[in-house]
């Protein structure tokens, strides 16, 4: 994104034909979603700036509508300086209350960067401006004159930067309650817009005394653990007995969360007597037997209590799991309209064009750069096993394959010293992943990525295993000349 003039941006929205203004826009890489009412309050802004004082200084160097990847906060305007950071955003209407909640929000994500901060608001319809206050640990949203903004303009020691992007690192702000568990309980994150939407109908849901069934869903990346984790720690704080059965192998975020904090989290298949809980969480419900999905409507019903249902139905990790429908008789055996959400907080676009790329041949996505995919060809699977294990020291997270409980498959003789594995990483995220795609992969005749099946999938839990991914991505590659191809012709853009 590149800084510019605020006030070259009124003159061209308002001389400009539409096309032609876009076509500027595009060209600062600023949204082109922006709205004339936003631009309207905008241009309001900048003539009371400019007749307060006439400097031209003070209305240089912004970036406009610059958004975090990954995280999707979008900030109106950003002016950076070596002495403090100004952020300044534009509302054609709201109240204290609302601007207030905006400005802790908008501390709490440029904070990282460890710059002082000064975060104002105007609000048009009252031609008011209000600075973000924190004296003795006590926030508020104060009125204050624009000679006193004018003033920290002025006296900014303006920097910029060619990607503004390198300031942020998305992982200070995607908060897992099993990587982060400790920041989780503290609330050191915040819900999107519609996280929130979604919590508060929720709230509603179980409010209701003819509701007993309640469905949330969500694809990889979409923050769909935090919320459902978020909604049981609001009714704990409501002194609300939960339990949150996991249907899967508990990690060590549950670990702390049961042993430290008291929550109460079982694998389904070792589930209590639900009779002394007001709130029953089924998470990753999509791999939860249909026996135990049958004793647990069941239960609910006689008892009366509250179920949500917490899924993705892509995420299964063996070929029964996908044939249970869990999902289907969720929607319709029990009426559940899902809350579903869609906007994706997690998902690195580089990495997530990859994803698509490797698992269908029918996706090719062009002009896209893959700095942070890394690729290594191995001859065998012992060469591969020293690659791993020296990649794990190097602090990259190697989850294996999931090994056999009675049988012995052929993907353990490369497994790394890493003790987690797919079926242990469901709804945990890491910076640095590394995936292994052995002899066992191809493309089916409709160009669908396949593996010989064992009793768990591969391939499964190679989706497993990549879509856990933040930032880095390292491919190793063992005696696969057909896969290792593909790799390359994505990476390199070759179709």
């Amino acid at each position: 994104m590149k800084h510019v003039n605020i006030l070259s941006i009124i003159e061209a929205h308002q001389e400009l034909n539409h096309a032609l203004f876009q076509k500027l826009m595009n060209s600062y890489e600023i949204n082109s979603a922006i709205k004339d009412y936003e631009l309207n309050a905008l241009a309001s802004f900048v003539r009371t700036l400019l007749k307060t004082n006439g400097d031209q200084f003070i209305i240089n160097n912004y970036y406009v509508g610059y958004s975090i990847p990954q995280i999707g906060k979008e900030f109106d305007l950003l002016r950076f300086g070596n002495n403090y950071i100004i952020n300044i955003e534009i509302k054609t209407e709201s109240s204290v209350e609302k601007v207030l909640k905006q400005q802790k929000k908008n501390k709490y994500y440029l904070s990282f960067l460890g710059k002082e901060l000064l975060i104002y608001t105007y609000v048009l319809n009252e031609n008011k401006l209000y600075k973000f206050i924190n004296e003795n640990s006590n926030e508020s949203a104060v009125e204050v004159t624009f000679d006193e903004l004018c003033n920290s303009l002025l006296f900014q020691e303006v920097v910029t930067f060619n990607n503004v992007d390198d300031l942020f690192n998305p992982s200070d702000y995607l908060v897992s309650p099993f990587n982060s568990p400790e920041k989780f309980i503290k609330g050191e994150y915040f819900l999107t817009v519609q996280q929130e939407n979604i919590c508060n109908d929720i709230a509603k849901k179980l409010s209701d005394t003819t509701t007993n069934f309640i469905a949330l869903t969500g694809n990889a990346g979409t923050g769909k653990t935090l919320l459902t984790y978020h909604i049981a720690k609001e009714f704990i704080h409501k002194k609300q007995k939960v339990l949150i059965l996991h249907c899967a192998s508990l990690n060590g975020g549950h670990e702390i969360l049961k042993d430290k904090y008291n929550w109460s989290i079982y694998m389904s298949k070792y589930a209590p007597e639900i009779t002394n809980f007001d709130l029953i969480i089924i998470d990753e419900a999509q791999r939860m037997y249909p026996s135990q999905f049958d004793k647990c409507i069941a239960e609910v019903r006689s008892l009366d209590k509250k179920c949500i249902f917490s899924y993705d139905e892509n995420q299964y990790l063996h070929d029964n799991e996908k044939n249970y429908h869990i999902k289907e008789r969720i929607e319709k055996e029990l009426s559940c309209t899902p809350y579903k959400l869609t906007d994706k907080i997690r998902t690195n676009k580089e990495i997530s064009y990859f994803i698509k790329q490797l698992f269908s041949l029918k996706k090719n996505i062009s002009n896209v750069s893959y700095p942070n995919i890394e690729l290594t060809y191995c001859k065998d699977y012992y060469s591969a096993k020293s690659l791993l294990c020296e990649l794990s020291r190097r602090n990259w997270k190697v989850p294996n394959y999931t090994p056999g409980t009675y049988s012995t498959f052929r993907y353990e003789s490369y497994m790394s010293s890493d003790k987690e594995s797919a079926h242990s990483v469901i709804g945990q995220e890491f910076d640095n992943v590394v995936i292994v795609i052995d002899d066992s992969f191809k493309y089916n005749a409709l160009g669908d990525l396949v593996a010989d099946n064992c009793y768990y999938s591969q391939r499964q839990m190679l989706y497993q295993i990549i879509t856990r991914t933040r930032k880095k991505l390292h491919i190793v590659i063992i005696n696969n000349e057909y896969m290792l191809n593909r790799c390359l012709d994505i990476i390199n853009q070759r179709y």
